[in-house]
């Protein structure tokens, strides 16, 4: 069957998750990863020829989409994606600081792009990396935001993305 989103290269990355594993559904995470680089997000149409490829119900790869931040059905519509963590230890971290910087050198609030279209803020619940709390994603570049005293330190950082 001929795939419209599952390009011959999602097909080649997606055989290679499935070989890996001993249970198919194990290959829906790296293949939703691959799935959001190619398209920046995860189009339904996707979601239906993944479940379809790997024979699995529609419900459970949308429960997973659902249930992680990474994941994401619309584009926002900015060159740039900024998650920050707000989980506990990032909570003690003073994630809240680092936020307000973003927004101040961003103009992008929580939730929306900036009026230049290069940002897009969101908080995430977790992105695994506790030990460098309060934690944050540029695309998928992580930082340690501890090591952010100032404005300039995020203005040097920000830099590289424009």
């Amino acid at each position: 069957m001929a795939y419209r989103y599952l390009t011959d290269r999602l097909i080649e990355k997606i055989n290679l998750y499935i070989s890996r594993y001993p249970v198919r559904e194990q290959a829906i995470i790296p293949s939703l990863h691959e799935i959001l680089y190619e398209y920046r997000d995860i189009p339904q149409e996707a979601v239906e020829e993944l479940a379809d490829y790997l024979n699995i119900p529609i419900s459970h790869i949308e429960g997973i989409i659902s249930f992680y931040d990474m994941f994401r059905h619309k584009k926002h519509g900015a060159k740039n994606h900024v998650r920050i963590c707000r989980n506990l230890p990032c909570h003690l971290g003073k994630y809240k600081n680092l936020l307000e910087l973003f927004i101040k050198l961003t103009g992008a609030e929580v939730g929306g792009v900036s009026p230049d279209k290069l940002w897009y803020i969101e908080l995430v619940e977790c992105i695994g990396s506790c030990s460098i709390a309060p934690a944050f994603l540029i695309n998928d570049d992580l930082y340690d935001g501890s090591k952010i005293k100032s404005e300039t330190d995020l203005k040097e950082i920000l830099e590289k993305y424009i």
